[in-house]
């Protein structure tokens, strides 16, 4: 939501790297413990106790933190979003935002044409790590319970995953649908977070991961569904995807297909205007699809839309048939 004041908007960068800080610290999981002094908590986590004391007082006026007589406690908004391990963590999506943080300064420049050149992504396998974990948490804020309510999957049994990630689609799909298999694609890195973040779901056992690159490699036979979710972004890679997903469904198969894009027509949607700007941030030549031409494409792939609108305030989804 924009906010109501000028004061309110002049000050967000400075309450994001307050929030960006706190998070990297800990200090939500540390306090989740019980409360603590400023002393106390800095003792927990290594910082400067007087200037720790300034952040959390920060925290506090902020609403994320609780101040009584010097000591500091969780609000229930972080006991909900900000405690790892909690179910609504959200913590590595703020991790990832502050690593994205410093592409955002060449916005000016790629408006004005001044700056051309694609932006060097963070690398490394611990970056990789965070950065599926932080769509993980993306997903986890209403995202994939949403796209369970909005699709029937009655009677189908083989599902591709195409770019599967973490694999929260798959398994919350799969939770919803116990007749239901799913295969996730993904690249070898990418499967082994994956991995790591279905072990020990009641889901597991109907999910199988294979290693693949969506935009070159063929997604299988005999298919009943294809989902793409949040991963189809770029005009340079759309029409391979969805060909590839429309040569692995069987006759009557069905293509999910869910992301955040921007709608021009629809001034309110600020998540997906938003989410356009960072991917050009990193790369300013790309030309990204917006929710019109996902629905341009994939018709011209052949596919027969059944419905394409809005998933949450934040998300897109379209469906289609073969």
């Amino acid at each position: 939501m924009v906010p109501l004041t000028i004061h309110d908007l002049s000050v967000q960068p400075w309450t994001t790297q307050v929030i960006f800080a706190a998070v990297r610290l800990g200090i939500f999981t540390i306090l989740s413990r019980g409360g603590m002094t400023a002393e106390e908590a800095a003792a927990r986590c290594g910082a400067v106790p007087a200037i720790l004391a300034a952040l959390l007082d920060a925290c506090a006026a902020m609403r994320l933190l609780e101040l009584r007589d010097g000591i500091y406690s969780l609000s229930d908004f972080s006991r909900a979003h900000l405690v790892e391990g909690e179910p609504g963590y959200a913590g590595d999506l703020i991790r990832l935002q502050h690593d994205e943080a410093s592409h955002w300064h060449r916005l000016h420049d790629i408006v004005t044409g001044e700056d051309v050149h694609a932006s060097e992504e963070t690398s490394g396998s611990d970056a990789h790590r965070t950065f599926i974990r932080a769509m993980n948490d993306l997903g986890m804020l209403g995202e994939a319970d949403a796209l369970a309510g909005a699709v029937d999957l009655s009677g189908r049994r083989e599902m591709v995953d195409a770019g599967g990630g973490s694999g929260l689609y798959s398994v919350t799909l799969l939770r919803a649908y116990p007749g239901l298999r799913a295969t996730i694609l993904d690249r070898k890195e990418t499967l082994a977070v994956t991995e790591e973040m279905i072990a020990g779901t009641a889901e597991e056992e109907r999910i199988t991961l294979r290693e693949a690159d969506i935009t070159k490699d063929a997604f299988g036979t005999d298919v009943d569904v294809v989902l793409l979710s949040d991963v189809v972004y770029d005009e340079r890679d759309v029409v391979r995807v969805l060909k590839s997903a429309r040569d692995c469904l069987r006759k009557d198969g069905l293509l999910v297909v869910r992301g955040y894009y921007s709608d021009p027509g629809n001034p309110e949607r600020l998540f997906g205007a938003l989410f356009v700007l960072n991917q050009l941030v990193f790369d300013s030549s790309r030309s990204v699809l917006t929710a019109e031409s996902l629905r341009e494409h994939v018709e011209s792939i052949g596919f027969h839309v059944l419905h394409a609108g809005p998933l949450t305030e934040r998300s897109t989804v379209l469906m289609a048939r073969t």
